[in-house]
């Protein structure tokens, strides 16, 4: 029974990426690469920033629905039979346990993923990433105290350890990848295309708050207006802010943008 659900639990993986590669590939993304690591599979793509928000949505909540479809069907063409068929009732078990991990709110996950998509654009992408990292280390925590049950209980079964040390190493390391997907998104909405169909939002700043602190506000579908100090004369755009990042560095307050934008202005 073991060796059947190691079996099932491969072949569910498998199908779970090759889900997420398909409607990648369907939607206009590329998929530079498909490859295992200890715990599963991993694809590697591109140009998503491009996409909408719901292609986004659909393209990591792929995975999971693709182990539910399996789990249902299993489930059900099991128990029409009235007695139940051992093998089905394992592939339902094996991919209903896939599809919930998965869609734990943590990164790398596909829940984390469709969190950050969610809170990152209702409070800014970096805010939202700091939040979505420490839910998978507090979950992470978690998976490692019930993984010691579990062997406890019933060795040598080390699922639960596994999983949990997964989404600690990976908790702890996503932090730069976080920035790298930021500048992504940040790039991916000033393209003409998406620029033209973008909504924009407007956020009251006080003077002081620097460009670096403004920045977390900026969201992956939808461009920032600031009033600093609720003054609405001289409104402090994305691109602005962004420009005086790269010139003046992360450290000048947007009162100081603000008072040089205006005076060229003048």
């Amino acid at each position: 029974m073991i060796f059947v659900r190691i079996l099932f639990a491969l072949a569910s993986i498998f199908i779970h990426e090759w889900a997420h590669v398909l409607v990648i590939r369907f939607l206009g993304g590329r998929v530079d690469k498909v490859g295992f690591f200890p715990l599963g599979m991993l694809a590697k793509a591109r140009r998503l920033e491009y996409l909408n928000t719901w292609e986004r949505y659909i393209i990591y909540a792929a995975g999971p629905l693709a182990n539910l479809l399996i789990a249902m069907w299993a489930f059900l063409t099991s128990h029409m039979s009235y007695i139940g068929v051992v093998w089905l009732d394992e592939l339902a078990f094996v991919n209903l346990t896939l599809a919930l991990f998965n869609l734990l709110p943590a990164l790398p996950l596909d829940g984390g993923r469709l969190a950050l998509q969610f809170l990152g654009n209702s409070m800014g992408i970096l805010r939202a990433g700091r939040i979505v990292l420490r839910i998978g280390w507090g979950m992470s925590i978690g998976l490692i105290l019930l993984g010691i049950v579990q062997v406890v209980l019933f060795p040598p079964n080390i699922t639960l350890l596994c999983a949990g040390e997964f989404l600690r190493r990976k908790t702890r390391n996503f932090q730069p990848e976080l920035q790298a997907e930021f500048h992504r998104a940040i790039e991916g909405k000033h393209t003409p295309q998406r620029a033209r169909l973008l909504p924009t939002k407007k956020r009251n700043l006080l003077s002081n708050i620097t460009v670096k602190q403004a920045m977390e506000y900026l969201q992956f579908d939808s461009f920032m207006i600031f009033y600093v100090n609720a003054k609405k004369e001289y409104p402090l755009t994305e691109k602005t802010l962004l420009k005086y990042a790269f010139e003046g560095g992360m450290h000048i307050s947007v009162g100081d943008i603000l008072s040089n934008t205006c005076d060229t202005n003048l």
